[in-house]
């Protein structure tokens, strides 16, 4: 009768919690958004704070990351106006040139001539749609976009501070956590961490590599918008399996507006640097790990059923982060053996431990000082302890 007890309170909370998370999945995405940011800039921090304190060490990452982020956006948003107008202009004369007139090539243009409406069709379109629609749609864009500069700011916070008391995070929800399995669960969340923030940090760079590459080429190559292609291709090579596709097509629609040899030069030459820098920038500077195939097609169908289109931007970092999880549960398993290798990576630990508390306060140094003085006398008796019979 308990264990029917015991098996229906956990089946009514894990319903219950799906419910919650499903209810508020805007507040659950930002909240776990916000500690996958503090993962991707845990080891900058780390790296400074044995020089600088763990305040300063935050202060100099975030402002630092902040001040980048903010060249990134004036330049960018600087690139979009000055271009927009011009691809407008640009690519309504391509749509012109291929629709307007008798087809004269191959096979492709002559079914995108049958089947793309025509230049006066499109012209009627947009002059019978009425102001006050254009005016609610920007008006919705402005909102949209305080929305989520709102959201930018929450998890920039939130990720502050997860930063700053990682530590009390832990220790607050590993006491729900039975205190045999704690040791466990540490490792599991630890390993989804640093995953989820090697993956995260090794998008970004070659997120910004294609990008700065890709606006460098386009001008260049004269083309008279290398900013906005260059941008498309840095956000589309995120989306699993055909990013880099994707991000070619973006880099051929620049294109086209100028001619159609330049079109399939520029897709062209942007796939294979996508593929350059995937295969051989990536893997030669960062510890590139790829989510499984079945992983990132079953996170694909749940973010976009959940958030749309954009969810696929997610798919993948979620496919790391569960893959992590199992290699870790399979791992940490009790009955798996333990080895003199693991004794030693817990000396190793407890090492690392005590060099942190010289970053720490004085009180704080003096309440961890005897836990890792313990643990310290525990691997002692471990390391001189026979081996136990088998």
């Amino acid at each position: 009768m308990r264990r029917v007890a015991v098996a229906a309170t956990v089946s009514l909370a894990t319903l219950m919690t799906v419910i919650l998370l499903w209810r508020f999945a805007g507040v659950a995405a930002l909240f776990v958004i916000s500690l996958a940011v503090a993962a991707t800039v845990r080891p900058l921090v780390e790296s400074l704070e044995r020089q600088l304190g763990r305040n300063l060490a935050l202060a100099a990452v975030y402002l630092s990351g902040l001040t980048v982020l903010g060249i990134f956006l004036y330049v960018a948003l600087h690139g979009i106006l000055g271009e927009v107008d011009i691809a407008v202009d640009r690519l309504s004369d391509a749509y012109v040139r291929l629709t307007g007139h008798a087809p004269s090539g191959g096979p492709l243009r002559r079914l995108l001539h049958s089947q793309l409406p025509k230049p006066a069709a499109l012209y009627r379109a947009l002059a019978a749609s009425r102001p006050a629609a254009l005016v609610d749609a920007a008006l919705n864009m402005t909102i949209n976009l305080i929305d989520v500069l709102g959201a930018c700011l929450l998890v920039l916070a939130l990720s502050a501070y997860w930063s700053a008391s990682h530590e009390s995070f832990e220790r607050l929800w590993l006491s729900l956590v039975p205190a045999p399995q704690r040791a466990r669960a540490r490792s599991i969340w630890r390993g989804i961490e640093g995953a989820v923030g090697t993956h995260l940090r090794t998008e970004l760079a070659e997120s910004a590599v294609a990008i700065l590459l890709v606006a460098i080429a386009f001008r260049l190559a004269r083309l008279p918008t290398p900013i906005l292609p260059a941008l498309a291709v840095g956000v589309l090579r995120i989306v699993p399996f055909f990013g880099p596709l994707l991000g070619a097509a973006a880099a051929a629609l620049a294109g086209w507006a100028v001619s159609g040899q330049m079109a399939a030069l520029a897709g062209a030459g942007t796939l294979a640097l996508l593929i350059a820098i995937d295969r051989g920038v990536a893997r030669a500077i960062f510890e590139v790990r790829r989510p499984s195939p079945t992983l990132t097609v079953v996170a694909s169908i749940l973010f976009v059923d959940a958030f749309g289109t954009p969810g696929l931007l997610l798919a993948s970092t979620f496919a790391i982060a569960v893959q992590a999880a199992l290699e870790r549960v399979l791992r940490t398993h009790p009955r798996r053996g333990r080895s003199n290798r693991t004794l030693a990576q817990i000396e190793q630990r407890i090492g690392h431990l005590r060099r942190r508390l010289l970053s720490l306060s004085q009180e704080e140094a003096m309440q961890l000082g005897n836990v890792i003085a313990r643990l310290e006398t525990l691997a002692s008796t471990a390391r001189a302890a026979p081996p136990a019979p088998r």
